[in-house]
Order: C-alpha cells, then structure tokens, then sequence
C-alpha cells in the first residue's frame, strides 16, 4: 500500500499499485474527463465499457483552477479515482495540464496579472466553451509570482501521477497553437477594433500587453537590433529618448513594428512552451511528454502563434486536432492536415489527437450545410476518417470526447458514444477500429513515401499577410490551393520548412510576397544546388522591413529567375469569377 497525498492536499486516498501496463501498440481511445463531465457516478461503468470496446488510453484536462483550490493547497481526489479505474482497467492516461484556467483567489491576488488587450479590456474568470469549469483564459505567465505558482501546480502534478501504474504522459497546453497558444495574446471572440485608427486592426482582442509582456519585448527588441537607435530607425519613429518609451504596437499594418510584435509573439509563446515543458521534465524524467495543435500553420501563424514545426520541436510526440464538421469532407482537405502534422512532425511518432466521434450541434461553422459533409457522422464517416489517418502516417488516435458534454455550447458533439455512455453505431465502429489497430503490429512498421513534390512554409510569409490583409486567408487559400491541385492529379505533395526543403528535388513556394533575406539566400542556394524552384508571382516583393522593391523580383531574385516585371496589375476584384481548369 502507499499513499498518493502530496502536503499539503485536501485529501489523499490509498490505492494498490501494480505494475504499469505495457504501451499500447497503438494508442487509440478519447478525451474523458474535464471537470465536471462526465458525471461521477458513471465514470466506473464508462472505463468497463471503454476496456471492453478496446479503448486504452484516455487523456483528462488537468485545470489549475479546478485543482489548487487555495494556495498550495491541491485537491486531487477526481483525477486520484479516474487514475485507479485506468489502471484497474488497463487504460493508460495523459494528463493535459491546463494553466490557461487559472484559479479564481489568483484573479483576486494579483489584479496586475490580468492580460491586457490591444484595446485596453483586461480579461476576467470565465468559462470555456469545453469545460464548464471557471478561470479561463487564464493570466499572465510573465507576471513573476503568477508563473511560480503556476509552476508548483505543474511540479506537484508531476510529484503526485509520476509513478502510478495508469500513467502514460502528460499533454501541453491544449491546442497549444490556438488562441490560448500565445500565452493569451489573441482571443478569437471579439470583433472589437480600435476606434479612430488610421492603420487596420485585426477583428478580435489581440492580448497581452500586460507590463511584464511589454517588457519582455523590449528585452527581444534590444538582442534584435542592438540599440535604440537602430530600432527608431527601422519603426520609423525617430523620438523614443529611453526604452521605456518602446511600446508594443496597438494597431496593425504592414510596418515594422506590427511583424516585430507577431514575430515576437511566436518566440514568446515557444518559450512558454518550453517552460512547461522543462518544468515537468524536472519532476518526471521517463514519461512522455506530449502536445497537439490544430494543423493549421499557415492560417493562424500570426494571429494564433501557431508554428506546427517550432511546437513539435519541444515534445516527444506531436499531434493536431482536425473536426470534419467544421472544415468539410472534401477527399483533400484531411490529407493535407496529416500531411502538415506529418512534415512539422520531422519523423517523430504524431497522432490525431482530437478526432470527431460524433455530430457537432450549435455551431456557425455547420449550418447551410449538407449532413454528410461531416455535420452529422455516421459509422461509416468514422471508418473512412480514420482511415485516412492511418494513411498518412499517425501513430494514435484520441476522440476529442467519449461521450459528449451536457453543459456549454459544446453540448452532444464530437463524442462516438452517446450522451448516457452507452454504445451507438459510431462506437461499435470505434471499437472494431481500436481493436484491429492493436491487433496487426507489422501495420505501424509502414511510413508514408516521401512526397513528389513539397509545398514550402515560409513563416513570414504568412506574417505579412496578416499584417497586410488583417486575415491569412490570401496565402492559405494559395497553399491549400496548391495541394488541392497536385492532390487532383495525383501528385503526393508534402509540407515542408523552407529550412529543409533541400530533401526535396522539387519545392513549390506559394504566396511569397514578402521574403527575408535569409530565405533569399536559402532559396538561391537550394537552385544553385541542383534543386527545381517553382514560385507563384511577386516572390519577395516586399523586404523584412516591409518595403517595396523597386525593381522586382526584389532582392536579387530577378537575376535568379532570369525575369525582370516590365508592368504589373494589381486587380483582384476583377478576378473573383476567374476559373482555371
């Protein structure tokens, strides 16, 4: 006997140990548990019946706010019996630490840790449309005292499950490159602008510009550009005197500073990122650590500091969340996200980590259209869902519910088994699934051939256009668009980092209208090397610092190609009713 209390705690409860379970051979099973669905009572017969269907792993939401109830002291004892069952039942567990729901007495204690958004709103304690569990979107993790208990709550976490039988790994920061992603910096929920500006502002809150976040990216700006002076000179604000005038832009455009406050961003969020994951790492050293985002790098890059390639980098194994109801069934559309998760993945095991089991009900993204456009799945959406899947290459599947949630907007969706637990048509198919995935190992010995062609990911590409266009939907729709089409004839096109396209004797570089010089010279290297680059119109265009060429293509890339502009048009409305066939 031993006992699983961590001092202080509300409660600790005895359990018997055993010996942990094998890995499964495939991971396949769900997201169970986020506080407080689904009931209590059910949760025993729910793992019987999850083990019976072949089910056997489960990841469970971990929220800061539901668990340290009061400073330093922790209740653990919902995820202590959902633990026991697991491994009663032979279903191992990933825990999905959640410090974007912060505890309610830290909203009180530290007022100044509140995020701050571009139009002055502070965040408050609210629910999350997945759980109806308060303290969400959480607060600021540079705010000094805020980040230590936070880090406690992450060190006991991992003090508390380390050794139990049940336990498989831990899953960072849900979604990571999701709003949520960049330590709070974008909310996807307002269509606030800022009044009376004279340059554009993207629809919805852009957070943090808390004091301690302004802060830290004065410390980027100084390793950036070495001094004030060089700074003023580069924003084009010439009248700064000291650094404490240096403030992150509110407004946004094509300029400097809005890509340095993006671009900054992404650095800021990965190193969040890091900091959880090395915070665990210094109290669990063997199990895994994993994380997901949503395979979506080339839309909310800029908004959502979503860098499927930076974020894979940090974790043992990677994965995306892909909802057929909400993006379409078109044969494409979820080959080209494993696809995605596959190239930013660099080789490392990936899983689809929140698959949909079930109908999605309530929500704008379905209405006007078709039920089997993923709207309402049947058994046989599931089997070829997972399918492609499997296909392309993931090595686990997760359920983003095993039973759907009866509180929020959210309620009745995603899960394959119904809203009592009990078995539908969906989860019979779920069931054969899991258990033919665990029953032909060889199956998982295969990987993917590489691609006949890459499409390449040019990360400031996609900065600039949001910056420019208030939205990235000009270069996803160009990439996508360039899958779309080898995808039509056949051709496997693969996603890959500009720094690594030399693995690929063809490379096909979309939307690159603004180009660093850096990119230049990899782009030039990799064609004096032997490789064939095929670049859609205006390649670098426009310079780091957000400046016009004036002769194009810019930055040498005339020479490069062997063509020079003579006349350009620059006249979209003119061709929304072009097709090409």
């Amino acid at each position: 006997m031993k006992s699983w209390g961590l001092i202080p705690a509300i409660l600790a409860v005895e359990v018997v140990l055993a010996q942990p379970a094998p890995d499964p051979v495939f991971p396949y099973g769900a997201v169970y548990f986020r506080k407080s669905n689904p009931p209590a009572s059910d949760w025993a017969r729910d793992h019987k019946t999850a083990a019976e269907a072949g089910m056997n792993i489960f990841r469970h939401w971990v929220m800061w706010s539901a668990v340290e109830v009061s400073p330093g002291v922790y209740d653990w004892r919902d995820y202590d019996r959902i633990m026991d069952l697991q491994a009663k039942n032979g279903i191992r567990a990933v825990l999905a630490e959640m410090l974007t729901a912060a505890p309610e007495w830290a909203y009180r204690m530290y007022p100044d840790a509140a995020m701050e958004a571009h139009d002055g709103h502070k965040s408050i304690s609210g629910y999350s449309g997945s759980s109806a569990t308060g303290g969400f979107p959480g607060l600021c993790l540079d705010h000094p005292k805020v980040r230590a208990h936070a880090e406690k709550f992450l060190q006991a976490l991992a003090e508390r499950y380390r050794d139990h039988p049940a336990m498989f790994g831990y899953d960072l920061w849900n979604e990571g490159n999701g709003w949520h992603g960049a330590g709070g910096f974008v909310q996807s929920a307002s269509s606030a602008h800022i009044p009376n500006e004279p340059r554009s502002t993207p629809a919805g809150r852009i957070y943090d510009y808390n004091p301690h976040v302004q802060e830290k990216f004065r410390t980027w700006l100084k390793v950036k550009y070495g001094s004030l002076e060089a700074l003023g000179k580069a924003w084009r604000r010439y009248s700064f005197a000291t650094w404490d005038n240096v403030q992150a832009p509110r407004a946004g455009g094509p300029y400097a500073d809005w890509l340095d406050w993006i671009e900054f961003r992404e650095d800021h969020a990965h190193e969040q990122l890091r900091w959880r994951r090395e915070t665990i790492r210094s109290a669990d050293k063997k199990n895994k650590i994993t994380m997901h985002g949503l395979a979506y790098s080339i839309e909310y890059l800029p908004q959502y500091s979503a860098n499927d390639w930076r974020a894979a980098k940090e974790v043992e194994i990677y994965g995306f969340t892909w909802i057929h109801a909400r993006k379409g069934s078109q044969p494409w559309k979820q080959f080209h996200a494993v696809d995605m998760i596959r190239g930013a993945s660099r080789g490392k095991p990936f899983w689809h980590a929140e698959f949909q089991g079930g109908p999605l009900w309530m929500q704008s993204e379905v209405l006007n259209r078709p039920l089997d456009d993923g709207r309402k799945p049947d058994e046989k959406d599931l089997r070829i869902w997972n399918m492609v899947s499997f296909s392309g290459g993931i090595s686990g599947l997760l359920y983003l519910r095993w039973r759907p949630l009866l509180e929020g907007p959210l309620f009745g969706a995603f899960g394959p088994f119904a809203m009592d637990g009990s078995h539908t048509p969906r989860s019979l198919m779920a069931s054969r699934l899991a258990k033919w995935a665990n029953s032909n190992p060889s199956l998982w010995t295969s990987k993917p051939v590489r691609g006949d062609v890459a499409i390449v990911f040019v990360p400031e590409a996609v900065r600039f256009t949001f910056a420019q266009q208030g939205n990235t939907s000009h270069y996803a729709e160009s990439a996508r668009g360039a899958y779309m089409a080898f995808f039509d004839s056949n051709i496997q096109p693969d996603w890959v980092h500009v720094d690594h396209m030399e693995e690929y004797p063809v490379v096909y570089l979309p939307y690159p209208v603004m180009l660093k010089s850096t990119t230049v010279a990899k782009l030039r290297s990799y064609v004096l090397n032997g490789g064939t680059l095929i670049s859609e119109g205006l390649p670098g265009y426009f310079d780091e610092s957000a400046r016009a060429g004036t002769n194009q293509p810019h930055q040498g890339l005339d020479s490069l190609f062997g063509a020079r502009e003579l006349d350009v048009e620059f006249a979209p409305d003119l061709f929304t009713s072009l097709e090409w066939n």
